[in-house]
């Protein structure tokens, strides 16, 4: 996970919805028009798809470039069952399977999961979820991942979040599974597999003119094996105006126009393989017997980062545009489009361009399936990543 898209561990998270989704103002009422009969039975069946247990199948799949070391690819799979329990309380169950790779398949490990958890609406103003969850990797470690959060919205224009969260650093395998070096300074141990835990407090201000300011901030640490504890900081946020803000039902039933800035920032560099390297300090391939024997450093020691596997510059910024599209094309199609633009910076780089782009289509067959697939690309830190996600929900 990079920059923009980094995890929600230790402590922290902030709500996806109160940065994604800010609710829109509504605008001056119109004269209003007559209810058809074709409106009453999509508003009905979209409350009996809101009130019905579900069981989803889960497909993630994610690429980025970069070399040998840095590469990693996954297609997971899952399946994930959702209890709802009265109005207000949805329990949840996620078992998943995913198999990681490096370029050419030099390093292939696979996790296995399970995770709890439940989302509750205590009032029309206070929810709260909850999720913990057990990882076991091929090469015998196990860890733990989890969150906790509340949303309160205090009155029709602030909404704002608390939350804690650990989670996986899926960057490289050393930082997302961890590695054994046979030699080295790490002979026989355990390098790398690092969790992100955070603290993280989120918010939405609705202004006039239907215009909105969001923001975002956390503190945390990252850990893992022979990878000491890497102390961070983050904030992110900025306006947003809803040009167009109408009934989720139309063609065009949203129109955002925002900028984005985010700082976070990181005690140490961690951005290296030293010790636990598929490369040699020669850009020379480490056969996985001799694995530890590359000859790098593992301790930081600016410039040369330490051993870690993930992206820590000490300071990056960057400032984008935002322009996100939501909408109906038909009564069973549902689509988002979110695209950015602008430039970032980092510790060790020049100022350079960042962009991405976001697209989700929303398929409904019937009354009890229901189809989202989404895309994700963007340039945030040194490499490029793509993540494509499907779920096919069946609800019950």
């Amino acid at each position: 996970m990079r920059p923009v898209l980094a995890a929600l561990i230790v402590v922290g998270a902030v709500t996806a919805d109160v940065r994604a989704q800010p609710k829109p103002v509504a605008p001056r009422a119109e004269e209003p028009k007559p209810v058809t009969s074709e409106e009453i039975e999509r508003l009905r069946r979209e409350i009996e798809r809101e009130a019905r247990s579900s069981l989803e199948f889960l497909f993630d799949g994610h690429t980025e470039t970069g070399g040998l070391n840095d590469k990693l690819s996954f297609l997971g799979l899952g399946v994930r069952l959702n209890l709802k329990r009265g109005s207000d309380t949805t329990l949840h169950a996620t078992a998943r399977y995913t198999p990681y790779t490096t370029e050419g398949g030099v390093v292939e490990e696979w996790a296995t999961s399970l995770s709890l958890g439940a989302r509750t609406r205590r009032s029309e103003r206070v929810q709260y979820e909850w999720e913990a969850g057990a990882v076991r990797f091929s090469n015998e470690r196990w860890d733990g991942v989890g969150l906790l959060r509340v949303e309160v919205r205090s009155s029709e224009r602030l909404r704002y979040s608390v939350g804690a969260s650990r989670t996986l650093v899926e960057e490289s395998m050393l930082s997302a599974v961890g590695l054994e070096p046979v030699l080295g300074p790490f002979a026989g141990e355990r390098v790398g597999g690092v969790t992100d835990n955070r603290l993280g407090v989120g918010g939405t201000w609705q202004l006039p003119m239907r215009v909105d300011l969001v923001g975002e901030a956390a503190v945390g640490v990252y850990t893992g094996s022979n990878v000491g504890s890497n102390f961070f900081k983050r904030v992110g946020g900025g306006p947003g105006w809803n040009a167009i803000a109408k009934a989720p039902d139309e063609a065009l039933s949203l129109l955002r126009v925002g900028a984005w800035f985010e700082y976070f920032g990181f005690d140490e560099d961690r951005f290296g393989y030293g010790g636990a390297s598929l490369v040699s300090a020669r850009n020379r391939l480490v056969p996985l017997s001799e694995l530890g024997s590359d000859g790098i450093p593992p301790d930081p020691a600016p410039p040369h980062p330490g051993v870690g596997g993930y992206f820590s510059p000490e300071r990056f910024t960057s400032v984008v545009g935002r322009v996100e599209l939501r909408g109906r094309l038909s009564p069973d199609v549902d689509y988002s489009l979110t695209a950015f633009l602008g430039t970032q910076s980092y510790t060790g780089a020049d100022r350079s361009s960042a962009g991405g782009v976001t697209a989700v289509v929303t398929l409904r067959a019937g009354e009890r399936i229901v189809l989202p697939v989404s895309y994700a690309w963007d340039n945030y830190g040194p490499f490029q990543q793509q993540a494509l996600k499907a779920r096919i929900g069946i609800l019950f």
